[in-house]
């Protein structure tokens, strides 16, 4: 999100002493996808043809597309490396080149952040290709077979993003759930929506990865099994209801998937991948996905601080598939 600073002039004639003031508000920025029942990416959307709810309350918005000029992006590339995860490191390397021509382009920069037992930061934001090739080519698994501590990775990687300009991406590759972080989903959620983060992943489940693995590749096996997920545990994903409704489900979700409940409050998409091809795929995916969103700009009303419900809609056109995000974080207005 971008600060606009808003004149508000007092009444009458001003002096040094009754002299103008500012309110510092957020503009909250909004990635929509519009897409056919098939799937297929939709251009030509006006801002008149948008209506976005903020709590209920329609906003005047702007847009921009990929005709008119779009900000430029900061990624966040945030990869599993506990030891369970060797089999998919030895084709995650691989992607490394990818995430310059296809994602971030000239103008945007990319970070490379590991977690396992611990963060590790192996390339700052650069916008240099050959770096961040060379931090993901270099990726190395931790010792420790079963920490994953995704949620502490996000939290870590919103507060570095907290004086990027431009739109703010993370792409979290691992498997699609926590494990053994300090931070809670509900923290890790509010701080993607504090910073107006889009979040995608590209999971995969080691298991899986495993079983088609060279020998070579797999890990240390005397070590405890994964206890893989119950598919019945899934879940489609939080209904249409109330706020805190939505929070609850959004946290309840978290526990078992989330990167799923992580991108469906922020708008993003998760790519699951088993082979190389996959991750290949999905690097491809996420590419076209941010170069073909429209994104939409209010500024923050009102002074009611918390996390707001937004809703975007195209009246009319019931043949539309709309996905962005459902949150934003309000910070109180300041006066000055």
């Amino acid at each position: 999100m971008r600060r606009a600073a808003i004149l508000v002039c007092c009444l009458g004639s001003t002096t040094a002493q009754n002299g103008p003031f500012r309110v510092q508000t957020k503009v909250v920025q909004v990635p929509v996808r519009v897409t056919d029942k098939k799937g297929q990416n939709l251009d030509g959307f006006t801002a008149r043809d948008f209506v976005v709810l903020d709590d209920g309350l329609r906003h005047e918005i702007t847009v921009d597309d990929f005709t008119t000029g779009m900000a430029p992006i900061s990624l966040v590339i945030a990869i599993q490396t506990s030891g369970i995860s060797t089999p998919a490191l030895t084709k995650v390397r691989r992607i490394g080149n990818m995430i310059q021509p296809l994602v971030t382009g000239l103008r945007g920069e990319a970070a490379v952040v590991t977690f396992g037992s611990k963060i590790t930061w192996l390339q700052d934001f650069t916008s240099k290709d050959e770096r961040v090739s060379a931090a993901v080519k270099n990726l190395k698994p931790e010792s420790s077979m079963q920490q994953a501590r995704m949620l502490d990775a996000i939290a870590t990687a919103a507060d570095r993003m907290t004086d990027r300009k431009g739109r703010k991406v993370l792409l979290l590759i691992s498997e699609n759930r926590d494990r053994g972080s300090k931070t809670t989903f509900p923290q890790a959620l509010e701080a993607v929506e504090r910073e107006g983060i889009e979040v995608f992943g590209a999971h995969y489940s080691a298991y899986a990865t495993a079983l088609i693995a060279k020998p070579k590749d797999l890990p240390d096996l005397s070590a405890p099994p994964v206890t893989a997920i119950d598919p019945s545990e899934e879940d489609d994903g939080p209904p249409g209801v109330d706020l805190l409704g939505m929070l609850f489900e959004l946290s309840r979700l978290g526990k078992t998937n989330a990167i799923q409940a992580l991108t469906q409050a922020t708008g993003g998409a998760d790519y699951p991948w088993v082979k190389e091809r996959g991750i290949e795929n999905a690097i491809e995916q996420l590419g076209v996905e941010v170069h073909s969103q429209y994104v939409l700009s209010f500024p923050q009303s009102g002074s009611s601080a918390g996390m707001h419900r937004i809703e975007v809609s195209v009246p009319g056109r019931s043949d539309l598939r709309i996905r962005s995000r459902r949150f934003y974080w309000a910070d109180p207005i300041e006066t000055h």
